[in-house]
């Protein structure tokens, strides 16, 4: 079992919604700008903050997608930043404690949670998949892999 995953694009609704406002204001002080009589150049000025902002936000939107990626397979579970640099943090499905789902009203309203996993030897959490679609059939998935895992080793 191999099982790949990034964090799910709804995750980021909050930099949406923002980027969204944004580009909608954008539009309007274009729009009073083009129509009006006066000097439209205090509205282009502000238009084009807008617009650099909106395209950060996008940005931002993408990297935080793309920087992500969570693997578990038959050994370990993985979650893995960066584009560039790399942190990479892991578990032994042997060493496995505990599997913990969290969610907010909005995350599951959405259908997307946090996965946190310990180890044995470790006192707090070690790695965590973030904004992951079905979070309940991740943990799922790993506790059975886990299971596979223990009744080969026995």
């Amino acid at each position: 079992m191999t099982y790949k995953v990034r964090p799910a694009w709804r995750s980021q609704w909050a930099s949406m919604l923002l980027a969204f406002v944004v580009l909608t204001i954008t539009v309007v002080a274009l729009v009073r700008s083009w129509g009006s009589a006066s000097d439209p150049t205090l509205f282009v000025i502000i238009a084009a903050v807008l617009g650099a902002t909106f395209v950060f936000l996008c940005l931002m939107i993408v990297y935080q997608h793309y920087s992500w990626r969570f693997t578990v397979n038959s050994l370990n579970i993985e979650s893995t930043k960066g584009i560039i640099a790399r942190n990479v943090r892991s578990i032994r499905i042997m060493d496995l404690r505990n599997v913990n789902v969290k969610q907010s009203i909005i995350q599951r309203i959405l259908g997307i949670g946090d996965v946190e996993f310990s180890s044995a030897g470790g006192v707090d959490v070690e790695v965590v998949f973030f904004g992951v679609i079905d979070p309940m059939n991740v943990k799922h998935s790993v506790q059975a892999a886990l299971d596979r895992a223990s009744g080969a080793s026995q």
